[in-house]
């Protein structure tokens, strides 16, 4: 089945005979008809026709009326000022089908979105692509979620090997780190793998290592500055 777009109705072909693929006349009936669609959505409707090979080639493209008042200085399909204007549907619209095909070709989804909010490719996103965009933005914190929580266990265990017990949670969060304060096993304890010992006196302790801590006294029970 050949190819058809929102523009195929409006070719000059449909009507009698003509010179051209497209007039002046193809833009006016076609404004009519959808109004709330703008000239660049047009212009990359006719250059996909084209790409599509669908087009009379015994006929040129547009006629200069129609190249100098409208498509003349519009964003086609591969414009600057048209950046997902080549994954334009077929309604003339940014469906799913165009939504995903964006993404596959490494369109992140909030990219999708501030790109259409700009107006420059007159397109929307219909509910299919707007759906879409909110699961993969829902689905995109939870991994972001998932990581920190990750990060906050693994950083658990490594302040806490045998023997050293901590008084709070390190936690890691998207603004940054809140350092845990760790103690070690208090004088005469036996919940390490072994008691600490300093020239024979076994009631020797370490000493408290506070992350947070910027100084201490000193002797065997000042803070040690990490």
């Amino acid at each position: 089945m050949a190819y058809t777009n929102i523009a195929s109705p409006y070719m000059t072909g449909n009507w009698g005979p003509a010179n051209y693929n497209f007039n002046r006349h193809s833009w006016n009936l076609f404004n009519q008809d959808h109004p709330a669609h703008s000239k660049a959505q047009f212009k990359v409707a006719l250059q996909q026709l084209q790409q599509q090979g669908v087009l009379d080639p015994a006929r040129g493209y547009a006629n200069e009326k129609l190249r100098t008042e409208i498509l003349q200085g519009t964003p086609g399909m591969y414009s600057d000022r048209n950046k997902l204007g080549q994954y334009q549907g077929i309604h003339g619209n940014f469906g799913l089908k165009s939504y995903n095909a964006a993404k596959a070709a490494g369109w992140s989804p909030q990219a999708i979105f501030d790109e259409i909010q700009t107006g420059e490719s007159g397109m929307f996103m219909p509910e299919g692509s707007m759906a879409q965009y909110r699961r993969d933005i829902v689905e995109g914190n939870q991994w972001q979620d998932d990581e920190l929580g990750d990060i906050n266990r693994r950083i658990d265990q490594l302040v806490d090997p045998p023997g050293v017990g901590y008084s709070a949670p390190s936690v890691v969060g998207k603004s940054g780190t809140r350092g845990a304060n760790l103690k070690i096993a208090g004088r005469g304890s036996r919940s390490g793998t072994k008691r600490w010992k300093r020239g024979g006196d076994s009631s020797w302790s370490m000493p408290t290592v506070n992350t947070g801590g910027t100084s201490g006294k000193a002797g065997n029970s000042s803070a040690v500055n990490v």
